[in-house]
């Protein structure tokens, strides 16, 4: 399907693994060239050599620094020469712990890359697509901005600041560039397979195995789908809501969650 992005130009962070690596295969695919940026830059630039994705760009920052933010974004301007038409904020990390075993340098660390990458990521790259008159932001929040559970609550706190500048970038920036969040819910990523991801401490939580402990949190938290989604569900609505076919939606938030949100967003 094609989108109409075709010759425009795309900014995406947290771009080696996951969503942020479906969402630049989408781009791509779509004849968008991207400019990728992440801190994993082994795994950035294997998959884009391997899959030869010919109109990617790949970045190494640090992006939980504002001088990651700001040098990155200041490298793509220099090769540029302009802003992108497509701004997609999907860097992120998160770690189930409890309130209380929270000390101040976790929520910090939580917030540096959860939501202030954003934000300066943005603040840096949107006046510039101002200039175009015609461009689109996508920010990658979570469904946890709306339904907060008690192991996510730092994670969940930047989603929903995330969320909510979303809906305030949205306004400012009105009518020359969209701005429009998409909130995911339990997708099957790094975040969860890696050692010391969310699988291992949901089986704990369960005292089960893999796909065991995985369907105890699917049963726990009555997601209708009966599933966890996958990062090219998630990539989908961000490159249609980044596309000229969602001109007329801004200030929105898309849920990507199988159903486990069922009140208003």
């Amino acid at each position: 399907m094609k989108l109409g992005i075709e010759g425009k130009t795309a900014y995406v962070t947290g771009a080696a693994t996951g969503i942020g690596r479906e969402v630049v295969r989408l781009l791509a695919a779509e004849g968008a060239s991207v400019f990728a940026v992440d801190i994993a830059g082994d795994a950035l630039n294997e998959y884009v050599l391997g899959d030869a994705l010919d109109t990617v760009t790949t970045h190494v920052a640090d992006l939980s620094t504002g001088d990651g933010c700001r040098g990155a974004a200041a490298t793509f301007l220099a090769q540029a020469g302009r802003g992108p038409d497509i701004l997609v904020n999907n860097v992120g990390i998160g770690r189930m712990r409890l309130f209380e075993e929270l000390e101040d340098a976790d929520w910090d660390r939580t917030f540096q890359l959860n939501f202030f990458a954003m934000q300066r990521t943005s603040r840096a790259l949107i006046p510039e697509m101002a200039k175009l008159g015609e461009a689109a932001v996508v920010n990658v929040a979570s469904d946890l901005a709306f339904q907060p559970e008690p192991v996510f609550v730092d994670y969940a706190a930047a989603k929903a600041a995330m969320v909510n500048t979303s809906r305030t970038l949205a306004q400012t920036y009105a009518p020359a560039v969209r701005v429009n969040a998409v909130c995911p819910g339990p997708i099957w990523t790094p975040l969860w397979s890696r050692p010391g991801g969310f699988l291992e401490t949901i089986e704990k939580a369960y005292d089960r195995k893999g796909d065991d402990a995985v369907q105890a949190l699917i049963d726990d938290r009555g997601i209708p789908m009966g599933r966890m989604g996958t990062p090219e569900e998630v990539a989908r609505a961000v490159v249609f809501l980044a596309s000229p076919a969602a001109s007329f939606i801004t200030g929105s938030t898309l849920g990507v969650n199988g159903g486990t949100v069922r009140g208003a967003f």
